[in-house]
């Protein structure tokens, strides 16, 4: 829970593909300056609501002390790859899902003193890291869900390798490869066939996409372990791509190493005090039904 008064300072996001939740954003606008709240919008954002200043997305959340992010999980993951600990993030769900988010869009503006007062719990979320040893793309990569390797043209297979803690444990031919956080487990380890992960394990989850042999099946292992991927072979005229969290993608050359391992920060996203995880498997996924 957060001191009352702690947000002072409410960063403003809104998928502006949709006029809801860019409508819904105006209302909280309105509704925190009414409670001498300052509020702070991304570029996207205030371009949709005809403002000529915003800050950068993947900034927003160090110039503030809380976001309120109206939109679907795509929309809350822009943020949370570069939100610091310190600030959370709450997901208002205007999209179809909306597995991350803790509002719906009926209950933001309802909800919206609770939030305020700190009455919202926190939940960490552990993030991967994502080295790119070398090539045009060379550096480090923050995701919340997955980072994935992937071939790009359809009908054509790649041969890829995976090491654990230095060690080499397969080489297999398919589609990809996907490493996933606890978070990310519901979303394309998921329909990949990979389990599903407790939000409170230390633990990733790495999972072949649709590999060309029966061997080869999802892995579960501590996330302290560095997670090597590299791509031994490409299909005739395909590339590979590596993408974070559905977002962010570029093309990884034949043989160059990828290390994936733990972030050294977590996301703090906020959720209503009765949230439940596993309520919202059945909710949102139909789980066991």
């Amino acid at each position: 829970m957060r001191r009352p008064g702690r947000f002072r300072r409410v960063g403003l996001v809104a998928k502006v593909a949709s006029a809801e939740a860019v409508g819904l954003v105006r209302s909280l606008d309105r509704a925190l300056s009414r409670r001498n709240v300052q509020t702070v919008f991304d570029e996207e954002t205030a371009g949709a609501l005809g403002l000529s200043s915003g800050v950068s997305r993947d900034r927003i959340a160090r110039r503030t002390d809380l976001v309120l992010v109206a939109g679907g999980d795509g929309t809350l993951l822009s943020v949370a790859r570069g939100a610091p600990t310190s600030t959370p993030v709450l997901g208002i769900n205007v999209g179809l899902v909306g597995f991350l988010a803790g509002l719906s869009q009926d209950e933001a503006l309802r909800r919206l003193d609770e939030v305020l007062a700190g009455k919202f719990r926190e939940d960490p979320r552990r993030r991967l890291e994502v080295t790119v040893a070398e090539g045009p793309h060379a550096g480090k990569y923050r995701a919340l869900n997955d980072a994935v390797l992937n071939k790009e043209a359809v009908g054509r297979i790649s041969a890829f390798s995976v090491s654990i803690g230095g060690r080499p444990i397969a080489v297999f031919r398919g589609d990809g490869v996907i490493v996933a956080t606890p978070t990310g487990s519901t979303a394309y380890n998921l329909s990949a066939g990979g389990p599903i992960l407790d939000p409170s394990l230390n633990a990733v989850v790495v999972t072949p996409i649709c590999p060309h042999t029966l061997s080869q099946r999802p892995l579960v292992v501590p996330d302290s372990t560095a997670i090597g991927l590299t791509v031994i072979e490409r299909g005739r005229n395909d590339g590979v791509h590596l993408t974070l969290d559905g977002q962010e993608t570029f093309r990884v050359p034949v043989g160059v190493g990828i290390e994936v391992r733990r972030s050294t920060s977590a996301v703090t996203l906020l959720r209503p005090p009765e949230s439940d995880h596993f309520q919202k498997l059945v909710e949102k996924l139909n789980w066991g039904v």
